[in-house]
């Protein structure tokens, strides 16, 4: 695969050389409008929104190809999990045929890390987007995402369980903060969470950790650090969006159907993610006697991550740029496991927006989460006026 890529790299630096050699700038040219510079050192990236669509050769997925954040249309080549050069009109890819699709980018000599497009059978309708009583309200409650990191062959993970157990135990944090538990230490663990590297994604090597809004994450388990790190969180930045969605459980096709609403509250681009979460999962925990207690139960286990962008990216679907006070849509179809308990499952949805870290790049960071059943509703929160 890799000395594939290499070759088809090296062709398509030829093409962009040959092109850049020919051709003499005429009047027409000083007309044309100026195209974006594209950074010599930035990342190249392919992504598809959305990353799972119908097999019913209308819906479709947009490909998109940047290079350090810049949409790169031209000098490219695309090919499919095969490696074979392939054409998209427009660069949208539609299936009559259910399966997943992969696909890469090569520029220059940059080639893209492989993504695959899911197209499924129809589902059941996506039920009616929620409405919203307070059209004029914008001060929307905040909460957290906390990801613990964590798996059955994890001799210090009950540590961080335990912790976690008496931290969200607490009123305040019970309040402001969403607890899930990416288990992904050991695929013989009954919660393993298939075909999303988190852990990856988020920097994590060592286990236990907790993150906090993919933003920032601790190792230490004691209660102070844990505490620490959530109360900086809540206080890193205020709720620019909140969230309402409705949910509808297919029991005949074990499906979840979501239609979710994003309400900015200032103007600012914003991504959105669902997340199926089961509890009561059992499983033996290894516990190197780091913590007392029974910890063979667990709960908060992530199923489904419906928010990749790529291998390294899961911050959730493009909403694009959304003005204060206006909405945007969003559906979602998740299908659970015959071995998963539709009564232990629920939802969990967040809406990402971007922030520049201390080191000055700009990342898609959690700015508020909300929780849901996976037949149900939620409406926007707003805090209470003084």
């Amino acid at each position: 695969m890799k000395t594939i890529k290499l070759f088809a790299m090296f062709c398509a630096a030829l093409v962009l050389c040959n092109s850049c050699l020919t051709g003499v700038g005429t009047d027409e040219d000083m007309n044309a409008p100026v195209k974006p510079q594209i950074p010599a050192d930035g990342e190249l990236v392919l992504t598809a929104t959305p990353s799972t669509i119908v097999a019913d050769g209308e819906q479709f997925s947009k490909l998109t190809l940047t290079k350090g954040g810049v949409e790169i249309t031209e000098d490219f080549k695309l090919y499919d999990g095969k490696n074979q050069e392939v054409t998209l009109p427009d660069m949208k890819f539609t299936t009559t045929q259910k399966g997943k699709y992969e696909f890469w980018a090569a520029y220059g000599t940059d080639y893209t890390e492989t993504i695959t497009i899911t197209a499924t059978e129809k589902q059941p309708d996506a039920p009616e987007a929620p409405g919203d009583d307070n059209p004029d309200k914008l001060n929307f409650k905040r909460r957290v995402l906390l990801i613990q990191f964590t798996g059955t062959g994890c001799g210090y993970c009950p540590a961080m369980t335990a912790t976690l157990r008496q931290v969200m135990a607490e009123e305040y944090y019970a309040e402001n903060a969403v607890l899930v538990a990416a288990h992904r230490y050991n695929n013989s663990d009954p919660a393993y969470l298939y075909g999303a590297a988190l852990d990856q994604a988020m920097g994590v090597s060592s286990y236990p950790q907790l993150a906090v809004d993919m933003h920032t994450r601790t190792g230490y388990t004691n209660y102070p650090s844990v505490t620490n790190l959530i109360i900086n969180a809540i206080n890193r930045v205020e709720a620019r969006a909140g969230i309402a969605a409705v949910a509808e459980y297919d029991e005949t096709t074990r499906t979840v159907s979501i239609s979710a609403t994003v309400k900015a509250g200032v103007k600012s681009e914003f991504r959105i993610g669902a997340w199926l979460i089961e509890d009561g999962v059992y499983g033996v925990q290894q516990n190197y006697g780091v913590a007392e207690g029974d910890f063979n139960i667990h709960d908060h286990c992530i199923r489904v991550a419906d928010s990749k962008v790529t291998g390294s990216d899961f911050s959730g679907h493009t909403l694009g740029e959304i003005e204060a006070g206006s909405t945007a849509d969003y559906s979602f179809s998740i299908k659970l496991e015959s071995d998963w308990v539709a009564d232990h499952c629920r939802l969990v949805l967040f809406v990402t927006s971007p922030e520049t870290n201390n080191y000055g790049k700009s990342y898609f960071y959690v700015n508020n989460a909300v929780e849901m059943p996976i037949d149900g509703s939620i409406d926007f929160e707003y805090l209470d006026e003084e």
